[in-house]
């Protein structure tokens, strides 16, 4: 199905003019299969979610489902190996819902996103070092001639607590 998608791309993009938005909301056009496919892979993952145990739903994500293969991203790899130690409990879930494609086996891969997440910190929490500590670190820091590790010991320094 993919070379046929591929190949009716290029023949409607063979003469580089633009197309009317009507024949990319028809349903046989590549673009419209590409959409429904898009819809229907958006509906499964939200069923796959429901199986997840409630900490992995916001780090793994379905990819596609191919025969009996479904292939989802996990965020990171500690995700990847958290989501292993469920598979076979999910993939029980999955064979009882009617609903859901029938699925013998789950791949995961890393997710490649390209943006990189911005997590708050929580400054209660934040480690304190004493202040010899901090001392000792300001000292080395002055030694150094790499400026951004001399930065970095500066504002280790700054997290110190009077003991």
């Amino acid at each position: 199905m993919r070379v046929l998608l591929m190949g009716r791309l290029r023949k409607l993009m063979s003469d580089n003019r633009p197309k009317p938005i009507v024949i990319a909301a028809n349903q046989n056009s590549v673009v419209g299969q590409l959409r429904l496919k898009a819809k229907r892979l958006n509906q499964l993952n939200k069923i796959f979610q429901s199986t997840l145990p409630e900490s992995l739903t916001s780090h793994i994500t379905l990819a596609n489902i191919k025969d009996d293969l479904l292939v989802a991203f996990a965020e990171s790899p500690i995700w990847a190996t958290n989501m292993r130690y469920e598979i076979p409990g999910v993939l029980n879930k999955l064979k009882q819902l009617d609903n859901f494609p029938k699925i013998n086996e789950i791949k995961l891969i890393q997710s490649r996103t390209t943006d990189a997440r911005v997590t708050s910190i929580n400054t209660e929490k934040l480690e304190m070092i004493s202040e010899s500590t901090s001392n000792l670190l300001t000292k080395h820091a002055s030694t150094l001639k790499n400026k951004k590790l001399q930065n970095a010991l500066h504002r280790l320094a700054k997290n110190s607590k009077q003991i």
